[in-house]
């Protein structure tokens, strides 16, 4: 039986749980097992190739797992690389595509839901989907004529415990925002839970939205914007094998997102509406 190696910074998270089990499945299809390198449970173990080499026919990369250099030395190998959420060094690459998705989630807020004070939790300001996510939605409000002043960036690390800690000290400083969006879903399922628990109606008084979507997302009721995680997993395991039975792939293959409409975002009118009756 054949294997692919799959190198992730921690396979405990939600993100690449799911991108993982996306490849597994198509990996099993093939008749092919998967080796993960989790280098968050093991930091001193030497990168990328603590991984059986002889035994593995082509390599998953994710969210930044490795830095430039050790990618190189992934190459020299002289098997098959699929990128996923980053691209560097003309690797083939399965992103969700941020630009839209951002974009879609700022025409909502503004246009929908009318609000002009924003909150952002940021993601991993390391990682391409934190910086590009950061960049964009920055973007967008300006096209919507809002100020910068408007805009309070908070840290969030796509750690749920870190946005929390870091929320919980902004809302100290009684600023007035009508809306907090996070850079994941899972930052902005937790956010629901500290404006709650600070006597904050969601989504009467703010509205909170997220990126990306999973069963905790549904559970809390989140508005967000998403690209399917586990097909991320899908493609990318896809593509590897496209790889490995000879086709040259080149550049970025990008997952388009959706707008997914739940009980943390209302239209102005109905939240005015609401709080008046």
């Amino acid at each position: 039986m054949g294997q692919i190696g799959v190198i992730t910074n921690d396979k405990r998270q939600v993100f690449q749980r799911t991108v993982i089990a996306g490849a597994q499945e198509i990996a099993s299809t093939k008749g092919y097992g998967v080796l993960v390198d989790s280098l968050a449970e093991d930091p001193n173990h030497p990168k990328p190739l603590s991984l059986p080499l002889a035994q593995i026919d082509g390599f998953l990369v994710l969210a930044n797992a490795l830095e430039s250099a050790e990618l190189e030395q992934l190459q020299q190998t002289g098997k098959p690389i699929t990128l996923v959420s980053h691209y560097e060094l003309n690797i083939p690459a399965v992103i969700p595509n941020n630009t839209e998705g951002i974009r879609q989630l700022a025409d909502y807020l503004v246009n929908v839901c009318q609000c002009r004070r924003f909150v952002f939790i940021q993601g991993h300001m390391g990682q391409l989907d934190g910086v590009e996510r950061d960049k964009v939605f920055g973007e967008a409000l300006v096209r919507h004529d809002i100020p910068i002043e408007n805009v309070w960036r908070l840290r969030g690390d796509f750690d749920a415990g870190v946005a929390a800690a870091v929320l919980r000290n902004f809302l100290q400083e009684n600023v007035q925002f009508d809306a907090v969006v996070a850079a994941d879903y899972l930052m902005a399922s937790v956010a629901i839970d500290i404006l709650r628990e600070a006597g904050i109606y969601v989504p009467d008084e703010v509205c909170v939205a997220g990126f990306g979507d999973g069963p905790e997302a549904e559970a809390a009721g989140l508005t967000t914007v998403a690209a399917d995680v586990m097909e991320l997993g899908r493609r990318a395991a896809r593509q590897l094998f496209a790889q490995l039975d000879g086709l040259a792939i080149q550049g970025v293959t990008w997952l388009t997102t959706e707008i997914i409409e739940r009980e943390t975002c209302k239209p102005k009118v109905e939240r005015w509406h609401e709080a008046t009756h």
